[in-house]
């Protein structure tokens, strides 16, 4: 937790009587509660910050009083949401959902095995309608309660003379899902995602990322990148081509929790880049080749882990938000370390497809010491 972090969550806190559990009581850091050593050390950090000694620092760019004064009030906030009747201030709670699903119309395993991984296909594909619209609802609302969207939205339209400083604030992704509620748990377990990901990434595939993207109105987007494990860092330097033409070693789902439109910036992908996986260092050239991914909420988009993409610029007055699944076989050593940080409460009620897809059962790597 960083120092304007620590300081706002602490401050917030101590203004409030009642507990929230120590799981998801704001006072509650991943290194445990807070000791009176540290309210201690905590008290002088919010002495000095409150007589300018110390300015806090986001993004490594200092806060004005103004917006500091703002965020602590929203912190404020959202405490009495999380201790208010035990729902975090959510309309639904981990008792509304269900394990059932849907799938989509255009459900045809053969044609999407070809769609993303053919030599002669682009190397991506969207299935509509995968998700129910509740389904979509629920996760949407805890995305936007983690991130804090609806208030950098109310700040955003309010007359600010400079916005930059609001993004820089802003924390569009959302990490470790699996612990942040049921909801995620059922998405991410999906059949069809096991189904797709098993045929194609071999048994017993895992879960190498599992976060959600959300971009505000205004915010720009990305330089065209590939995903890991295609990283070139990683290949060898005298033989970058060593991957041209292998099976992939990676999957992208990704859920759509709002429309994806051009004008908000849905991602961009260049078609069939994934055939041999090159980093695209010509920008100008991806962006001559590439088309946007659209789409509405519920759809899931599935792509090559190889193929080249970037998030757009999100030129809308709306927000988008979508859910990043990122899928690998067995064998390969997952982009975050899910079986260290995934809690004991939602293993001992995990399904043994979530159990398998998070691989907290699997016997490797072995202690030889």
């Amino acid at each position: 937790m960083s120092l304007s972090n620590s300081t706002y969550l602490f401050f917030c806190c101590r203004r409030r009587k009642r507990a929230a559990p120590a799981s998801t009581h704001p006072c509650w850091s991943h290194q445990g509660p807070v000791t009176t050593y540290n309210l201690l050390v905590h008290t002088r950090v919010i002495l000095s910050v409150l007589f300018g000694l110390v300015t806090p620092l986001v993004n490594n760019e200092k806060i004005s009083l103004a917006n500091r004064t703002n965020i602590v009030e929203h912190c404020t906030k959202k405490y009495e949401e999380c201790t208010k009747k035990g729902k975090k201030g959510l309309k639904y709670t981990d008792d509304d959902v269900t394990y059932d699903y849907q799938y989509p119309k255009n459900y045809n395993l053969e044609e999407i095995i070809h769609a993303v991984t053919h030599p002669s296909a682009s190397g991506w594909i969207k299935l509509e309608g995968v998700y129910s619209e509740k389904d979509v609802e629920m996760a949407r609302e805890r995305v936007m309660y983690h991130t804090n969207t609806e208030f950098y939205m109310e700040k955003r339209n309010e007359k600010h003379e400079n916005k930059d400083e609001l993004h820089n604030n802003y924390r569009g992704m959302v990490w470790a899902l699996i612990n942040k509620g049921k909801i995620f748990q059922k998405m991410a377990q999906h059949p069809l995602i096991l189904n797709i990901s098993d045929t194609i990434l071999g048994q017993n595939s895992q879960i190498s990322s599992h976060a959600a993207n959300t971009v505000l109105p205004g915010m720009k987007g990305q330089l065209p990148h590939l995903d890991y494990p295609y990283y070139r860092n990683f290949m060898p330097r005298g033989n970058p081509a060593v991957l041209d033409d292998a099976p992939p070693l990676s999957l992208q789902f990704v859920t759509l929790l709002t429309e994806f439109t051009a004008e908000n910036g849905g991602t961009g992908v260049r078609p069939y880049s994934h055939i041999k996986p090159r980093y695209p260092d010509n920008v100008e050239d991806f962006f001559a080749n590439a088309i946007q991914m659209t789409g509405k909420p519920g759809d899931v988009v599935i792509f090559h882990g190889a193929i080249q993409h970037c998030a757009m610029p999100n030129k809308s007055k709306n927000f988008r938000s979508g859910i990043l699944q990122h899928m690998a076989p067995v064998y390969l050593r997952t982009f975050e370390d899910i079986r260290s940080y995934i809690s004991d409460d939602v293993k001992v009620e995990a399904t043994p497809e979530l159990r398998r897809i998070t691989a907290v059962d699997h016997p490797y790597p072995i202690s030889k010491a």
